[in-house]
């Protein structure tokens, strides 16, 4: 009796000193700048919104949050280094819709599984994209460019996309199955790339981000005949959804959202979570996303991982059969 008594008093103080270690974790944190990865390249709406997010998680926490871009790959190169960076809190990534959600069904071998070896942090805002035209294209709306495009030979329908498994692309090969269009995907090394030779002339059409497109789309440089989510933009309100335009239950939408190395403590993704909770729902920055096409999403880290793992499900489905692979 007496060894057990002595064996349960030696307990006591490890697990004291256990459960201050991870209240420590919390509270401490950080005392060193934190790495925010990037999918992209720089100027697209990931490298964007990180820029804006980052710096007033730094204001909040601080310590500089910088900036890391890492594109290529459809954001198979960042998360292969977020995957592979220490569980201290110090390396995060902006997640998209393509790393955390469609490289697994696409890429024979992604390097990495999204679903095991990522912490959901934060989800953060959802965009649709905007199906666009060439100004000298004949329709002037999506049930007119349906027809057109259904007229047109055999390779004749291109579109272009930041590349293989982006909403952009997701978007168009939703699109042209409900509508009954053989559209021929051209890949670009990013938004801007596609959007340019859009204007240009040299593609049929294109779903693009409202951050680059809205700008194009006041100039005249571009056409907008209707955007992909399930809400008009408020950036755009006269621009009607696909849905309402002649495609009933249509719905694609992009999202991002900060996640982090699997094992993370979990005091820290706790505080993470609030933090960047709190700082997308402040009313400027609230106003300054939707501005830019956005629409704020927020939620607890287990509802962000729910929400990934039936993304993970819908766009296996989807590519699947689709036909769509890594090129």
């Amino acid at each position: 009796m007496r060894r057990l008594l002595l064996a349960l008093l030696l307990l006591v103080p490890a697990a004291a000193g256990a459960q201050g270690q991870g209240q420590g974790q919390g509270q401490s944190y950080p005392d060193r700048p934190i790495r925010l990865i990037v999918a992209t390249a720089a100027g697209g709406a990931s490298d964007i919104l990180a820029r804006q997010v980052g710096a007033k998680l730094a204001e909040v926490l601080g310590q500089p949050v910088v900036v890391d871009p890492r594109p290529g790959a459809n954001g198979n190169i960042a998360a292969v280094a977020a995957a592979r960076a220490a569980p201290d809190g110090y390396t995060l990534m902006m997640g998209t819709i393509g790393a955390m959600a469609v490289n697994a069904a696409i890429y024979r071998d992604p390097g990495y599984d999204p679903a095991r070896d990522f912490e959901a942090v934060a989800r953060l805002v959802r965009f649709a994209n905007i199906l666009v035209v060439h100004p000298s294209n004949p329709a002037r709306t999506m049930a007119e460019f349906i027809a057109w495009a259904r007229t047109r030979p055999a390779g004749a329908n291109t579109y272009g996309s930041p590349g293989n498994g982006g909403s952009p692309h997701l978007a168009m090969v939703v699109f042209a199955r409900m509508a009954g269009l053989q559209m021929e995907h051209v890949p670009y090394r990013g938004a801007a790339p596609a959007l340019n030779d859009l204007v240009a002339g040299n593609l049929t059409a294109a779903f693009s981000d409202p951050l680059l497109t809205l700008p194009q789309v006041q100039d005249g440089r571009v056409r907008a005949l209707a955007v992909s989510g399930p809400r008009r933009l408020a950036a755009a309100p006269e621009i009607p959804t696909v849905a309402e335009a002649g495609l009933p239950g249509y719905e694609v939408t992009g999202w991002l959202g900060i996640v982090a190395p699997r094992g993370t403590p979990g005091p820290i993704v706790t505080r993470l979570n609030a933090e960047l909770n709190r700082i997308v729902q402040e009313p400027e920055m609230t106003a300054r996303l939707a501005a830019q096409g956005a629409e704020v999403t927020t939620g607890t880290p287990a509802e962000f991982q729910a929400y990934i793992h039936s993304e993970i499900r819908r766009w296996a489905e989807v590519t699947r059969e689709a036909g769509i692979q890594a090129e």
